[in-house]
Formats: C-alpha cells, structure tokens, sequence
C-alpha cells in the first residue's frame, strides 16, 4: 500500500477512523477516513475533494517538462522520442551528457546517464523502451536528487536522495568500507538495503584516499543501497519559493517534486544544470519519516491538518 503506517499513526493520534478497501478481495490503494462527522474517501494519501486539472499530466514527464518550460520553471532540455530517428535527432540539439529514459516514472530502471556519442544512445533509447513506447532524451542534470514534499501547496519537507557509496579513508579498501558500512543496522530493513558487491566494474582492493567518494551506480532507490537524509532545514529561500510556486501552478494539494541540484544552499538561480526531473501526485510520504540521517519531518500530520483542520486542537 502506498499509504504509510505513519498516516495511520498519526489518525490513530487524532481520534480519527481510517479504514482501507478491499474489493472483491483485492488488494487496493483505496480508503475511507472519518473524523467527527467529516468523511474523506481518496485514493493513497487523503486530500480536500478539490480536483486539480494538473493530476491529469503531472506525472507525466514528457507533459510536465513542456507545460514548466512554458511557466519558465527550470527543466532538462530534451523531449519524449518513439523512435531511434527522433532519438538521434534529438541528442544532436543537446549539449552532453544526456540521459534516456522511460517517460514514466520507473524508479530509475532502464534509465542510462552520461551518453556522450550517438553510438551511446541507441542500446540506451531500446533500453529505457523496453518499459515506455515513448523515452526522454534529455541533458543530464548535476548534483543529487532532491524530493521536495508540498501539502496545500506549502513546503513540508525536502530530502536528498543519494545513491549507494562509501567514503575512503586512506586506509581499507573498498571492499573493506562496504562491508563496515553494510553493519549498519538500519540497513537490515525494512527500508533500506545493503549496498550490493556484485559491480564487477568496480576495483574492489583498491585503497580510495580519504574523504575520496566511491559510488556503485546512479541509482537512489533504496531498495539498491541508496541513502536519504534530512535536507528541509537548508533549503534556499529562493528554491523553496521555487517549489511553492510550483504546487501554486500544479493546485494540487499534495505534490512530491524530484529536483537535481549540486547544493540545495544555493539558488537554483546560480546553478547551471540543475531542475526539476518529474513530478508526483502520490508521493511517497513515509519517506520523510524514515530518513536515515537527519530529522524527521512529520508530513503525515500535516496531510491530516488539511484533510480534517480541525483534527490539529486534538
């Protein structure tokens, strides 16, 4: 379920009945909420009955990128192909490196980055098209991937998504420093993994020199190694206006922004390549509860505080 035991926690907290559906047996991302008379039936995660005409192409890369383009949000420039001539065409308008992928969201896989050459793209464009007719050839963004949180189109929460790795020492090898950091125990689940040793690319005796960082692939899903970390508390000014302009634009009442920046302390202003990747109108919210390092952000209250206002006094 996407719900998570965080939103149930928190309606338990408040007095609130939440009860999920199970038709004809099935499992589904259908529920019922009820809190002094009120009641909200949603799908996911519970919102005001106001319908947002964004929900129909938010989570769609290929639309989302054109309509932000349009609203002057910063974007990778690219476009969605159907065929390798479109893909071809299309890499030639861009400035490397670029990255294909599946124009909808897949959690990285069958995503390839750092194309740089035309004989790069094509196992790249039949890869990501293996999940999606339709591929985004786009430039590469920089720096980690960020996931910005809106509920009621306020900022609840940011944090940064960073792919498997290890920092070197000077001393053990890498070997050594994935199997000391796979002891952690927060990486025995439920949430996040091992970072897996079956890269056979990677020098594995090699000795990286301290403060020197080892990363096993791009991928941030945690399911794969990858971490998060607490990041709302350093957000610029001018990129949380960026995203509560968004959520302005989206007027939706709950919104997961995935945005690359090589330092979320800085403006996206003063950045070159940096943007919003995609957007999601069902947010992992748990994710903010959960992170692995930093504070944890009670976003599952603040869904609740615009579900039902007046659950907030209890």
């Amino acid at each position: 379920s996407e719900t998570h035991p965080a939103l149930w926690a928190e309606a338990k907290a408040r007095g609130s009945e939440l009860q999920q559906f199970y038709p004809l047996g099935l499992r589904r991302n259908l529920f019922i909420a009820r809190y002094h008379g009120t009641t909200r039936a949603f799908e996911g995660l519970p919102r005001t009955g106001r319908i947002s005409s964004a929900l129909a192409w938010m989570d769609d890369k290929a639309e989302m990128k054109k309509k932000f383009q349009e609203a002057g949000f910063p974007v990778a420039r690219g476009a969605a192909c159907r065929t390798e001539a479109q893909a071809r065409r299309q890499f030639v308008l861009l400035k490397a490196p670029v990255v294909a992928k599946p124009h909808i969201n897949t959690g990285g896989r069958h995503t390839t980055v750092g194309i740089r050459t035309e004989a790069q793209l094509r196992p790249a464009f039949h890869s990501a098209q293996q999940l999606s007719p339709r591929v985004m050839i786009e430039e590469e963004l920089q720096g980690p991937v960020f996931r910005a949180t809106l509920i009621d189109r306020k900022l609840a929460a940011v944090l940064r998504r960073d792919p498997p790795q290890v920092i070197g020492d000077g001393v053990h090898t890498i070997r050594q420093l994935v199997d000391e950091e796979n002891k952690n125990p927060l990486r025995r689940g439920p949430v996040f993994a091992p970072i897996a040793i079956d890269n056979p690319v990677i020098d594995w005796q090699n000795v990286p020199e301290r403060g020197t960082r080892v990363f096993f692939h791009f991928k941030v899903n945690w399911g794969v190694g990858g971490t998060s970390r607490d990041a709302t508390d350093e957000v610029h000014s001018d990129n949380r206006e960026l995203f509560e302009d968004i959520g302005t634009y989206l007027d939706d009442d709950i919104v997961g922004i995935d945005f690359m920046i090589e330092d979320i302390s800085q403006s996206w202003r003063d950045t070159v390549r940096c943007g919003v990747i995609e957007c999601n109108s069902l947010p992992l919210i748990g994710n903010h509860h959960f992170p692995f390092a930093g504070p944890i952000r009670n976003v599952a209250g603040a869904v609740w505080d615009m579900a039902f206002p007046e659950s907030k006094k209890s």
